[in-house]
């Protein structure tokens, strides 16, 4: 075997050469995508061009999150929450907002329901394309990445028109919403949706015409179940497992016909989870435009008027929905105070990553980009 490599994933911080024998090796997946912060360390040895004894190292960009919502009141930890997965941020902020409103036997308002699940899709649609850059840069598809950046540069204005925000939305507050969207910006909505379901016809087109991940990076059932992986990953495994469907929370379950998943059945390699990605944003197109058209029925308020100081019960529980990549896991332990007494994230990017060690060891260098490309992650969701 070789000498010690690095994979720096994304854009490398390390000296393309050391002293001590080492080298470093940039795997790009674009400029677009998710890694490009550089936040993620591989340690591997080459055998040929095979990459052995694989070793990530995650941490870099810790930033003790799950401290930090010890000292934050109730109101607070939900603008924290938005924080992690900044691919998706309105999921971290609705399961934190969920798993307290869980203890205080808290009930959101009707309409508040239905725009929180219309909230979650836009943001499982944001974050696949997110990840979905990685085939036009691949496949050096220029109109693609054009289009892609463009959609999702789209989605960033409706949430500013929509919260005040263009990343961030920071919408979710106890027992419902800050604001309401208006009719208008709803038909907005359900319009980008549908643009999102066509763009993602030509990415699924595009992954089949050039075989993109085709037999690589496989996760089978078995591996899938072992790494408690869930989300894209799983289905494309063959493991239908949606807390949507399952989970009974927010207005899913008067979605059901929506959640049919077209396409399938699909591959355990990576070109099968990029296929998942694009069926899903299918789905969540469908899911938005019945949300809208539920909502043009649904009046009344979005928000519960609570006392200015918020305490929970002493009392503990925990609440998973599936955020875009999987199940994402909150614990909150309250002792009726006005700040959690522990508040622990379980983070599909975390089991993701703990699975791409895995998927590397014995993959050609060549095909590096493309396995991990097809397990998704955020750095902020990894490192916490």
């Amino acid at each position: 075997m070789s000498e010690l490599t690095h994979l720096s994933i994304g854009q490398s911080w390390l000296n393309p050469g050391d002293d001590d024998g080492t080298r470093t090796v940039v795997v790009d997946l674009g400029p677009e995508h998710p890694s490009s912060t550089g936040m993620l360390l591989a340690d591997a040895r080459l055998d040929g061009n095979l990459l052995r004894e694989v070793r990530i190292q995650p941490g870099f960009n810790h930033r003790s999150v799950e401290k930090l919502f010890e000292v934050r009141d109730y109101r607070q930890i939900l603008v924290l929450a938005d924080r992690h997965d900044w691919q998706a941020p309105f999921t971290g902020e609705l399961a934190v907002a969920l798993a307290c409103e869980q203890l205080m036997g808290l009930v959101a308002p009707t309409r508040a329901v239905w725009l929180r699940t219309l909230l979650a899709e836009h943001a499982r649609i944001s974050s696949h394309l997110a990840h979905l850059t990685f085939v036009a840069h691949r496949t050096d598809d220029l109109p693609l990445q054009a289009d892609v950046r463009s959609q999702r540069e789209q989605a960033r204005r409706l949430l500013l028109a929509g919260t005040g925000n263009r990343v961030h939305p920071m919408m979710n507050r106890l027992g419902g919403l800050a604001l309401d969207l208006t009719p208008a910006l709803l038909v907005e909505f359900s319009a980008w949706a549908s643009t999102a379901s066509e763009l993602a016809t030509g990415i699924t087109g595009r992954v089949v015409e050039t075989g993109l991940g085709q037999g690589k990076a496989i996760i089978d059932g078995a591996m899938a179940d072992q790494y408690g992986l869930g989300g894209p990953t799983a289905i494309a495994a063959g493991i239908y497992d949606d807390l949507r469907i399952t989970g009974q929370y927010l207005a899913y379950p008067g979605l059901q016909q929506e959640l049919t998943l077209p396409g399938g059945p699909f591959t355990p390699d990576a070109q099968g989870r990029f296929l998942v990605l694009c069926a899903q944003i299918h789905q969540s197109a469908a899911i938005i435009a019945s949300c809208v058209e539920r909502l043009r029925n649904i009046d009344g308020p979005v928000d519960t008027k609570l006392s200015k100081i918020i305490k929970i019960p002493d009392s503990s529980g925990h609440l998973e929905i599936e955020a875009p990549w999987g199940r994402a896991g909150i614990t909150v332990v309250s002792r009726a105070e006005r700040t959690p007494w522990r508040l622990a994230l379980r983070t599909p990017s975390f089991v993701n990553v703990q699975a791409l060690q895995a998927v590397l060891d014995g993959c050609p260098l060549e095909d590096a980009d493309i396995a991990i490309a097809s397990l998704g992650w955020t750095s902020g969701d990894l490192d916490k």
